[in-house]
């Protein structure tokens, strides 16, 4: 007897045999999630990835980086992949929004790279968990990233930019223009 593996919906089969399928892993999220009206200051086309934080998923729209290590209890969970040349929006504008139809915990995944919070992630509590990812270019650095999180009721959410002003006036940031800074993802997961 032959295993086959299924992808039903965001949960993974296999297949033992004629009908019997047996499962071996399913995604994190619950059905009732639904996240609409994604929308970007910079007019990307940001996407939402249903269970798509995940090892080997796909961090941006606009590079090849792969999430390589991502926490367990996370596993499973919405992932909204942003732009990651949009590294450079200012703290105090509009990076983006989304609308949410139950309560969410909002996880900002914030590189270690950069070493000053935008203030409004001061309102979200480190839940000491990190993220890694790595380029398909096994020579490049790897990245190491800490999750933030923050409750929202049901309706509309809004993060804003990802570069604080103190970031944007340190020596090594402004000698490299903020070319090896990372943007921000987000993973989103219902209450």
């Amino acid at each position: 007897m032959t295993a086959k593996q299924v992808l039903f919906g965001c949960a993974v089969l296999w297949s033992i045999g004629p009908g019997l399928l047996w499962p071996v892993g399913t995604c994190a999220e619950e059905p009732t999630l639904t996240i609409r009206n994604l929308s970007a200051a910079s007019g990307k086309l940001y996407l939402i990835e249903p269970c798509g934080f995940i090892q080997g998923g796909k961090q941006y729209i606009d590079r090849d980086y792969l999430l390589e290590y991502v926490p367990e209890a996370l596993k499973g969970r919405t992932l909204v992949q942003t732009a990651g040349n949009d590294k450079l929006i200012d703290e105090n504008e509009t990076c983006l929004s989304f609308e949410v139809n139950v309560p969410v915990t909002v996880y900002v995944v914030y590189s270690d790279k950069l070493r000053v919070l935008p203030g409004w992630l001061k309102e979200f509590q480190d839940t000491r968990w990190k993220m890694t990812r790595k380029d398909t270019n096994p020579s490049t650095l790897k990245g190491i990233f800490t999750l933030l999180a923050k409750d929202f009721p049901a309706g509309k959410v809004t993060l804003y930019g990802n570069l604080s002003k103190a970031m944007a006036a340190d020596p090594e940031f402004v000698k490299l223009k903020g070319s090896t800074f990372c943007m921000y993802s987000v993973v989103v997961a219902p209450r």
